[in-house]
């Protein structure tokens, strides 16, 4: 029976030797990081709640996504229910998204904690139609919280440019985002949702 038990300790200990050999556990070649077998090295990343598909490995980004918690777990949580989006990525996903619309020949696009701005050109004369592509297009993308507001005027592209980087903390900023937002709700914004 001991010799049984010491064979798999033996067993256990060898593939655990090279478990960590294999991911690369030496001091020269991970920067002094604590590797954690489930997440790798605990490295500094950008938000990983929205990103794009072509990456050198999408994998991560395209699983289903599965948690639960009980209420005494996520009441231990810093900021429970908190999930980061990165602004800057869905504002180029979102321009992206935009100018593929027939009608739209550019477009640019801010995103902030709740509200997103474009701004674009079109020829079509159906200004109401294009505007509901547009909005649509954004809306499809952002969660339902958030406010979208577009404009078929491309030189307000500047005016909504002039925001990128910032952040809500200046009261200044606040106000001269709320008068561009004024600004662009006398374009069309598409049709009425609550005429269907």
């Amino acid at each position: 029976m001991i010799k049984r038990r010491l064979c798999i300790l033996a067993g256990l200990v060898t593939i655990m030797s090279q478990t960590v050999i294999g991911c690369g556990n030496t001091p020269d070649n991970n920067n002094g990081e604590a590797f954690n077998f489930m997440r790798g090295y605990q490295t500094v990343e950008p938000s990983q709640a929205i990103n794009k598909e072509n990456v050198d490995d999408p994998t991560p980004y395209i699983q289903y996504g599965y948690e639960r918690h009980t209420k005494e777990a996520a009441s231990e949580e810093r900021m429970p229910g908190y999930a980061v989006y990165d602004r800057p990525l869905l504002a180029e996903s979102i321009s992206e998204m935009v100018a593929i619309i027939p009608d739209v020949e550019d477009a640019g696009v801010l995103v902030t904690s709740q509200h997103v701005l474009i701004a674009y050109k079109s020829n079509n004369e159906d200004r109401t139609k294009v505007a509901d592509q547009v909005k649509k297009t954004a809306m499809s993308v952002v969660p339902s919280y958030y406010d979208v507001y577009v404009a078929d005027d491309p030189r307000l592209m500047d005016d909504i440019k002039r925001f990128k980087g910032h952040y809500s903390e200046n009261q200044a900023e606040s106000d001269a985002l709320e008068q561009t937002i004024e600004e662009m709700k006398s374009f069309p914004q598409g049709e009425d949702p609550t005429d269907n």
